[in-house]
């Protein structure tokens, strides 16, 4: 049965209580619904599990809720969101925020200076020259330009003053762009609001940004699959997941192809160019908001950095250039990986 309710699309379905694990105890049949809409610039759908199709739809209904707070509060494409109202200061004033917007901005910050640079949510005003996030083509900035706009990416260049929570950008030009976290911490939100309305076996996909919340219904975990980088209709991996968070960033999300070149949205903050070397890392964390920021950083950084600096608390799987796949024993260990032949 589909149903359609208030701009969210629900498929419906009734399953079995065989194959549950022992706790869970099932004492009524359980119905799987299925929600999606369109937000975060991405196609989102949660898989929620139930014992009440009423339960199950009301959660999804509010996680969406959620997820739409968080875009109209942290999107850089809105003149009223509070990173709007940053950007157009820049500058100029400090911007007063909430302590939600201030408190994603300083875990950003600190991100920043952990990774010393490679990820930094100044790259805003360069992304703003090549056309990406934006309505229009993307096209190859002119060298003088680029050179002018990578000045203003350095994200010492960003103020938080914790005595009123103000944001201030120190130079006129400066954009923030929470591309790189905010996704993640959205879907982390939903995770919280599925559990607040009593759904505690769920699965939420924003674009590939995964979180896995439980088991399916027979017991098992949730299968999980990674795009192929090049044949995108088509799977390079699967794998299982339970109660932990998946995220990847990949040169075929946002990108165009000019002079003969494949130019993707994942700019390297030190040159202004995208990063080279790989198609597709993906990233294996406790939480969405760390899978996207450690996806992003670790394709910029490279697998060889991200081996020279073991341990880490996330494990990655890297696609190069030529197609090859590296990545740690743990993902076959514990995850299960299956390469796709």
């Amino acid at each position: 049965m589909s149903i359609k309710t208030v701009g969210y699309f629900f498929l419906l379905g009734l399953l079995t209580g065989s194959g549950l694990l022992a706790q869970d105890k099932p004492t009524a049949p359980l119905f799987e619904v299925t929600a999606t809409k369109y937000l975060l610039g991405t196609q989102v759908d949660i898989i929620a599990v139930g014992e009440s199709v009423q339960s199950a739809k009301q959660a999804c209904y509010f996680a969406f809720r959620e997820m739409e707070r968080i875009e109209r509060m942290l999107s850089s494409h809105r003149e009223d969101s509070e990173i709007g109202r940053i950007n157009q200061q820049a500058g100029l004033q400090p911007v007063p925020v909430s302590p939600e917007t201030f408190a994603i901005l300083q875990r950003a910050l600190n991100y920043s200076r952990r990774f010393q640079g490679l990820f930094d949510i100044s790259i805003g005003t360069v992304l703003h020259l090549w056309g990406f996030n934006e309505d229009r083509d993307i096209r190859l900035p002119p060298p003088d330009s680029l050179r002018q706009r990578l000045a203003l990416v350095n994200y010492r260049y960003i103020r938080l003053n914790p005595r009123d929570t103000t944001v201030t950008l120190l130079k006129p030009g400066m954009r923030i762009d929470l591309g790189g976290i905010a996704k993640g911490y959205a879907i982390d939100r939903a995770a919280a609001t599925m559990r607040r309305h009593g759904i505690r076996r769920f699965l939420i996909n924003a674009g590939g940004d995964i979180y896995a919340a439980g088991r399916k219904a027979n017991g098992q975990r949730w299968r999980i699959g990674i795009k192929h980088p090049r044949e995108l209709n088509s799977l390079l991996a699967t794998f299982e997941l339970s109660d932990y968070a998946v995220a990847t960033s990949g040169d075929y999300e946002r990108y165009a192809i000019l002079n003969g070149r494949r130019y993707h949205h994942i700019l390297d903050p030190r040159t202004g160019y995208p990063a080279s070397g790989y198609r597709s890392v993906t990233v294996l964390a406790q939480t969405a908001e760390a899978a996207d920021v450690w996806a992003t950083y670790l394709f910029i950084l490279g697998r060889a950095g991200y081996k020279k600096a073991h341990p880490l608390p996330v494990t990655a799987l890297f696609v190069d250039q030529r197609g090859r796949v590296e990545y740690d024993p743990v993902w076959r260990e514990k995850y299960r990986l299956q390469l796709v032949q």
